[in-house]
């Protein structure tokens, strides 16, 4: 693998992590990728200044809105914070509850191959908006065509630092994150890093890769030919041994 595991752990307290700094940023996807390079990160209610997704399916905020209340399936709160960290550099004494993987489309099909039977989620199977599973290749489904070319856009103007700023000023509105969410509604990726790799492995205990949705290319620097797998820890624990990444 080309990107260290993830871990990720859903905190009832925040007592014991007085040494770390509150993330402030705009988005879950953003703390992933920080956490990545190896710093450890702690999201609590208020640190996401710009998505209006992930705070929600987090656990972090309340649902108040019927935006709020239809993002699916999410951790009923209140969720005191996330920690993340490199799997390599996670507190002792502290397992996560999930970890995240992300690499080539062809890596993470073999990883999840080495899962016992009945390891992948299959609840939302074959609705892309939360897996990837079911949905077919690019060269059968028109929504994977619309999610790769959408992702290899914006993978391309997020250079521009206008367009970022773009970005974070738009979907700080609740009215256009709610606008943009009825249009790619199990159209293209939804959520992918914070429901999809996060939360929806954590509740249906079982794995789930998905398409980068287009805050995890623009937000969270993924590369558009990647993918996002995430797994509770004791699934991860079964095929550890035999994965290579940097930092193990």
């Amino acid at each position: 693998m080309d990107l260290p595991a993830v871990g990720v752990k859903f905190l009832e307290s925040i007592e014991g992590f007085e040494d770390l700094e509150p993330y402030d940023g705009v988005s879950y996807c953003d703390a992933v990728r920080l956490a990545t390079s190896g710093y450890e990160q702690l999201i609590v209610p208020g640190s996401i200044d710009t998505c209006r997704w992930s705070p929600v399916v987090l656990g972090l905020k309340g649902t108040e809105t019927a935006f709020e209340q239809g993002l699916e399936p999410r951790l009923e709160g209140p969720v005191a914070g996330v920690y993340l960290a490199p799997l390599s550099g996670f507190r002792a004494g502290l397992e996560p509850d999930v970890v995240i993987i992300r690499g080539r489309p062809e890596q993470l099909r073999r990883i999840t191959a080495t899962l016992p039977s009945g390891s992948l989620q299959a609840r939302y199977r074959g609705r892309i908006g939360w897996t990837a599973l079911g949905v077919g290749d690019a060269t059968l489904s028109a929504r994977v065509l619309l999610t790769h070319t959408a992702n290899r856009l914006l993978a391309v103007l997020k250079r521009w630092k206008r367009f970022d700023d773009l970005t974070r000023t738009l979907f700080r509105s609740e009215r256009v994150t709610g606008t943009f969410e009825r249009m790619l509604r199990n159209t293209m990726a939804d959520m992918s890093v914070c429901r999809n790799s996060s939360i929806l492995p954590h509740l249906e205990d079982a794995a789930n890769i998905s398409y980068f949705c287009t805050g995890g290319v623009t937000w969270g620097g993924n590369s558009p030919a990647h993918m996002t797998c995430g797994m509770p820890y004791r699934l991860y624990r079964e095929i550890e041994g035999r994965l290579s990444y940097p930092g193990k």
